[in-house]
């Protein structure tokens, strides 16, 4: 078994894929207290990258159903399940979760301390914009004397940036399409863009830059803390730059 140890259950040792503990040339994880790693994954457009790198990194997941949320993996301690992206740094700071793959930009959005960031995958990149419409260009410099309303799926994102901008404000929170309410149910626009193109389709125009967001690998900080969840998080995370760098 290598440099494993010898007193390990042999179910420890599944044949799937190679282990990643330290010293170790047997299969999968190896765990004297068989603990289990809770991986968060992003569904819809988020996954098939994730999906790609981790598969690539010796990490298989796959749905036994197409409605399934829980993933069967090629390693038995790793337990994978599907969650909506917005609800990932919540679950990983909260400890639900021991790890989880999500935007940056929503990462910030939650602003939890118990989540730590790790990784950069640079997949899905997006960029968080402040628009107005081109009816309305100099909005910014010359605000109405009443509250602008600014739509967003970012609210906290959009009320920091108003404060610091002195702006007096209304957040409404959208549930998507935010670039079809400038100018008539908001004066503002705060959303996040690949290309610009639907910004520029509905007749916005950029007025300010907020951050650049891809998927980040994150960890809860006490799973950190724990001697063998670190130690998995450590090897999945160095599996993980193994493949984007190389």
């Amino acid at each position: 078994m290598g440099g494993c140890r010898r007193d390990l259950p042999p179910d420890a040792h599944p044949d799937s894929s190679t282990c990643r503990l330290e010293g170790c040339g047997t299969r999968a994880f190896c765990s004297p207290k068989e603990e289990v790693m809770k991986l968060a994954l992003p569904k819809g457009r988020l996954w098939p990258g994730v999906e790609r790198v981790l598969a690539v990194a010796g990490f298989v997941f796959a749905q036994p159903h197409p409605r399934a949320y829980t993933l069967e993996g090629s390693d038995p301690l790793l337990q994978a399940k599907l969650y909506k992206p917005r609800a990932i740094p919540q679950l990983v700071a909260l400890g639900i979760c021991d790890v989880g793959f999500v935007g940056l930009d929503l990462v910030k959005e939650s602003g939890y301390e118990q989540v730590i960031i790790l990784l950069d995958l640079g997949l899905n990149p997006v960029e968080i914009v402040v628009a107005v419409h081109q009816s309305t260009p100099d909005l910014l410099e010359q605000p109405p004397k009443r509250p602008l309303v600014i739509a967003t799926e970012y609210v906290n994102l959009a009320h920091q940036w108003a404060l610091k901008r002195g702006l007096s404000h209304i957040v409404i929170q959208t549930w998507g399409s935010t670039e079809g309410y400038a100018p008539i149910e908001a004066d503002i626009v705060f959303d996040c863009t690949e290309t610009g193109a639907t910004i520029e389709a509905n007749g916005l125009i950029q007025v300010d830059h907020i951050t650049n967001s891809s998927t980040h690998l994150i960890a809860n900080v006490d799973a950190l803390q724990d001697p063998i969840k670190r130690q998995y998080i450590e090897r999945l995370q160095k599996a993980l730059q193994e493949v984007i760098h190389d």
